[in-house]
């Protein structure tokens, strides 16, 4: 569908984030010391069902995945980027990283945000890259007004992260919302200024910077979609769904 959403489309949009900004806040509350990934994915599926929505990760297919993912969260601790499946034995501890990413569909409009937290008391170096991860997404967000073009929100993510010590990954990357959960453009967190379509009212993006502590690479776990990384090091994600207006970025999933 087109990218620029119209204002009625926006209120239908600006609804299931507000409910998915709910769900997720519940489930960051849950999120402690002993509950394991399913306890927060069987939280997540109960509270969308109840709020008469769909959990939007629940059997999604596509990609690089051969199977429908199972969870309606992706559960990503400590060395997991992205996509982790939540699982009974992955159990919650103390200083752990932690995102929660979850996506929804409420009257046929989609919304997907991720949290990133920390669990108790963290390392000051897991704090620095949870500020490193949230000062690349906020470098998004500002850059998101009319006037901008697409390539400079992308421009704008990679060098915040440059300003960091950690590392950027190119290998995922964010994308336009709306009665599809992912929709074109893409928004990867790379990339040259000045370049890409113009930013217009009524746009609505899903910003996802992701960091790793070390260069390593990352792979695929057995499980056929959780991303880790290989030398088992940190790393990150967090994302927020980002509205284009007159006024410049409005966070739709505040």
């Amino acid at each position: 569908m087109s990218v620029t959403k119209t204002p009625e489309q926006v209120e239908k949009l600006r609804a299931s984030a507000q409910l998915l900004s709910r769900c997720l806040k519940l489930l960051v509350d849950n999120c402690v010391p002993g509950k394991s990934g399913l306890d927060i994915d069987n939280l997540a599926e109960e509270f969308i069902r109840d709020n008469g929505a769909t959990p939007a990760f629940k059997n999604y297919g596509g990609g690089y995945a051969k199977i429908p993912f199972p969870g309606s969260i992706c559960f990503s601790r400590n060395q997991v980027m992205v996509h982790g499946i939540p699982k009974a034995n992955d159990i919650i501890q103390e200083g752990d990283i932690l995102t929660i990413d979850c996506g929804l569909e409420l009257n046929e409009w989609y919304a997907d945000a991720a949290r990133l937290v920390g669990i108790g008391e963290i390392s000051q170096e897991d704090k620095d890259i949870i500020t490193a991860t949230e000062a690349a997404l906020q470098a998004g967000i500002n850059t998101c007004k009319v006037g901008n073009k697409l390539g400079d929100v992308c421009n704008a993510i990679q060098r915040s992260i440059g300003r960091s010590k950690y590392h950027n990954v190119l290998e995922f990357c964010g994308h336009a919302i709306g009665k599809q959960m992912h929709e074109e453009p893409s928004v990867p967190n790379y990339g040259p200024a000045k370049t890409g379509i113009n930013l217009e009212v009524g746009m609505v993006f899903c910003l996802e910077p992701m960091l790793k502590k070390t260069d390593t690479q990352i792979a695929i776990a057995q499980d056929g979609w959780t991303i880790v990384t290989l030398d088992n090091s940190r790393a990150t994600h967090i994302e927020h769904m980002v509205l284009i207006t007159e006024n410049g970025p409005e966070i739709l999933t505040i």
